[in-house]
């Protein structure tokens, strides 16, 4: 008789791992095939989950119908990023500016990493997706550096005389503290759609919030953070918009090559030109142009690849 229940509960284990294998693989399913990767349904529950919850909305039906294309998409950029990565044999071991990267978010939420790990957990988010997602993003923009660097073209002469003339004739420079949202400027009927979408979320979720959830920028992770940056590193088209805007104003669409880019401004400054450190200032000239080619650069080799690589979505 024992011998009898014993093999009755073994069938009964049976059953239930069965079940188990069952429900694993209706509940995990594959919606999208990007190249030789895939995205599983998994996968896109937790992107749609965490762009919610970072982006600080209520985890309702219509959010995550809202989300769920922009997480998609997102999820597109990051298996093809993955993919070129892969193909260059880049080397993403070293988390390095990740890590940093992560210790700023974790700032937001007035812990470390190790209790941002803790927050994705009691919300049943997967940190260790996102930790990669940002791994990802970083060592893309480090494979885009090694690619162009050649073809940015910086005349150190002319950044010279600029510092030198406005050294001279100015005795005041303004600073802006900005943050951005960049979305893909597609040229088609959704453009206005997604520009009036965006504007509304602004309006009832804030602009840090709606950078995080809509930008496309490597900043969405911080916010759209930009940080302080001087008049003088801006394009002229950029600047006209910004002098025209007080502190907490947020811009019009700004149409650039192959993206729309929305900004506000969180703070400004003045400084005096004698108290400004002059090698300071050149250096961040550089970089936000340095920055500007880049981002052109980045989008557009993504762009190229999208056209060759076969993404079915089921």
């Amino acid at each position: 008789m024992k011998k009898k229940f014993f093999f009755i509960k073994i069938f009964i284990v049976f059953l239930f791992f069965q079940k188990t294998l069952l429900l694993a693989s209706v509940e995990n399913k594959i919606v999208a095939n990007i190249g030789n990767q895939i995205i599983s349904s998994y996968e896109l529950k937790n992107k749609i989950k965490t762009i919610i919850f970072l982006s600080k909305q209520e985890l309702s039906q219509k959010n995550i119908n809202l989300a769920k294309q922009q997480a998609l998409g997102s999820l597109i950029d990051n298996k093809i990023k993955k993919q070129e990565l892969y193909k260059y044999k880049i080397d993403r071991n070293d988390g390095g500016n990740s890590n940093i990267f992560l210790q700023n978010v974790s700032s937001q939420y007035d812990t470390d990493i190790a209790g941002l790990q803790k927050i994705f957990l009691e919300n049943n988010l997967d940190f260790e997706i996102y930790s990669d997602e940002l791994k990802t993003e970083f060592y893309w923009q480090k494979l885009i550096f090694s690619l162009y660097k050649d073809k940015i073209n910086l005349n150190d002469d002319e950044i010279n005389k600029e510092l030198d003339r406005i050294i001279k004739n100015e005795k005041k420079i303004t600073e802006y503290q900005l943050a951005e949202i960049e979305i893909p400027f597609l040229n088609n009927s959704e453009d206005q759609k997604n520009i009036e979408n965006i504007y509304d979320k602004i309006k009832k979720l804030g602009f840090k919030e709606s950078a995080i959830k809509f930008s496309r920028s490597t900043s969405a992770f911080d916010g759209g953070n930009l940080g302080w940056i001087s008049e003088k590193s801006l394009s002229d088209k950029i600047l006209k918009i910004l002098k025209n805007m007080k502190i907490g104003n947020v811009s019009k669409p700004i149409y650039q090559a192959d993206t729309l880019l929305i900004l506000k401004v969180l703070d400004k400054k003045m400084n005096d030109i004698n108290k400004i450190d002059v090698k300071s200032m050149r250096k961040k000239i550089i970089d936000v142009k340095k920055n500007e080619f880049l981002s052109l650069f980045s989008n557009n080799h993504l762009s190229k690849l999208k056209n060759t690589i076969l993404i079915k979505i089921k």
